[in-house]
């Protein structure tokens, strides 16, 4: 039988001023290599064009989450909100997602981000070649950094914006 852990309440949420708009997300997160993870808040990114905002329902735990945390592959960028085994419910989607809607169950992994080669004047060639998991401008679910500087926060959290494709429905028959 498996237990589960609840980290924030089911109260009703505060209403996002506007979808685009940076949300209040209530996280976990390690702030040194002790890896022992606190309540801390933080403003999300805008959500993109090509963004779904998800509201996590649940979220793996990983060793590499501990590994990240205690700085095993290098220092980590801190406060460090952990968690790439992603799972919730899309409740807002940019302008320019049409493969998911709000409502669809979700999942997300270890990758929220890549160039897909949309920019035709700099050919990415890691994306053409089907290799987005290597591209240069990837960002991964956490301890990653996006263009324009703002880091990435995992599935320790209540809400998490992604680059719509990388959050994969989930069939009905998926708990």
């Amino acid at each position: 039988m498996t237990s589960q852990i609840r980290f924030f309440s089911d109260a009703p949420e505060s209403l996002n001023p506007a979808p685009s708009a940076p949300r209040t997300v209530n996280a976990y997160a390690a702030f040194d290599a002790k890896a022992e993870v606190k309540p801390w808040q933080y403003q999300s990114r805008p959500l993109g064009p090509e963004d779904v905002e998800i509201k996590i329902s649940h979220c793996g735990i990983c060793g590499s989450d501990l590994h990240t945390m205690e700085g095993g592959w290098g220092p980590a960028a801190y406060p460090c909100v952990v968690g790439h085994e992603i799972v919730g419910e899309v409740t807002l989607a940019g302008a320019n997602v049409k493969t998911l809607q709000v409502g669809d169950r979700v999942a997300v992994g270890a990758q929220v981000y890549a160039c897909l080669n949309k920019n035709p004047e700099k050919p990415c060639k890691d994306c053409v070649d089907g290799e987005d998991a290597v591209c240069n401008h990837a960002v991964y679910t956490y301890a990653s950094t996006y263009a324009d500087g703002s880091p990435s926060y995992g599935g320790y959290a209540d809400y998490v914006r992604v680059d719509n494709n990388y959050a994969f429905k989930l069939p009905d028959n998926i708990l």
